[in-house]
């Protein structure tokens, strides 16, 4: 028997080979199955335990975790019951999301879990795009982040291995008021310094790569009309707006306000999605991340 009396969980199986105690609450669960999702649980089971007075309950090896029990309790659920993910609203923001999976993918990422740990970044890569089309998709859909969810995800993508999901969630975290970032509680100092930072140079992307027609326009070579003579100036207050909430990843539709000859036209057009390609492919680099390659090889060694 156990050396201290135990509060059995949910996950307590008549059959079960082995014990887990975590937080004073014992799983009484099967080795097969938890070997067959983790190999370091595999691993753990393959060394012969010493047995010590004590170190048994109902005739099964214990053995202790030192894990979050709400969090554990969450893999539980995810191992024995199949369809445990459907749970979750086709539809859920992100806070729900971050919500029910962020304890999962702890825990899968620690025993490496690789199905649920994979199924967890998947569900979060719906508001983490990795490709400029899925941030176009994401954006067209004009789904809209809060600051106090933003923020959550960083900590935890760093914590748990998920490099991919930090491009884009510094780059919606760079909108976040300075003051409002600075006093957060969630983000490290270096975090913090990464998003001010990286806003100052979203802005110069901006300016120089993806929307420099508004700034500082160029007739194309073959323009006959003035163009750029014609170009109505942008106001410094539009320009103030812009700088505290640089979005260089903004795909521009409004073309008919330029009132541009064709041929300037097709230059600011492809100008503005060469911009714009050149800008998603830094963005790591931006936030002092990497490049995209490095990030996904991190990801998945």
């Amino acid at each position: 028997m156990a050396s201290e009396p135990c509060t059995r969980s949910d996950f307590w199986y008549s059959d079960g080979s082995i014990v887990l105690i975590v937080e004073n609450t014992a799983f009484r669960v099967h080795q097969s199955i938890l070997s067959q999702h983790s190999d370091v649980f595999s691993h753990l089971f393959m060394v012969p335990q010493p047995v010590e007075p004590g170190e048994t309950m109902d005739g099964c090896l214990l053995v202790h975790l030192q894990d979050d029990l709400d969090d554990f309790t969450e893999v539980m659920k995810a191992i024995y019951q199949p369809f445990y993910f459907d749970r979750l609203p086709p539809e859920a923001d992100l806070r729900t999301l971050l919500e029910f999976v962020s304890g999962i993918l702890k825990i899968s990422t620690k025993y490496n879990l690789t199905f649920i740990r994979q199924k967890c970044i998947a569900i979060l890569r719906a508001k983490f795009p990795t490709t400029l089309h899925g941030c176009d998709a994401l954006v067209s859909s004009g789904y809209q982040y809060t600051a106090t969810t933003i923020v959550r995800a960083i900590p935890l993508a760093r914590d748990t291995n998920v490099p991919a999901l930090l491009p884009w969630a510094f780059y919606i975290s760079t909108n976040i008021e300075p003051d409002a970032l600075l006093s957060d509680p969630i983000l490290s100092w270096r975090d913090k310094a990464l998003c001010l930072a990286g806003k100052a140079q979203l802005w110069e992307r901006q300016k120089e790569d993806t929307h420099r027609f508004m700034f500082e326009f160029a007739k194309a070579v073959d323009c006959r009309h003035g163009c750029s003579v014609r170009l109505q100036q942008m106001s410094w207050r539009h320009m103030e707006e812009l700088r505290k909430r640089p979005h260089p990843l903004h795909e521009y539709d409004n073309w008919d306000t330029l009132q541009v000859c064709s041929a300037c036209l097709t230059r600011v057009q492809g100008e503005h999605a060469r911009g714009r390609e050149k800008v998603w492919n830094d963005l790591p680099k931006i936030f002092h991340l990497g490049s995209w390659e490095s990030i996904h090889q991190e990801q998945n060694r």
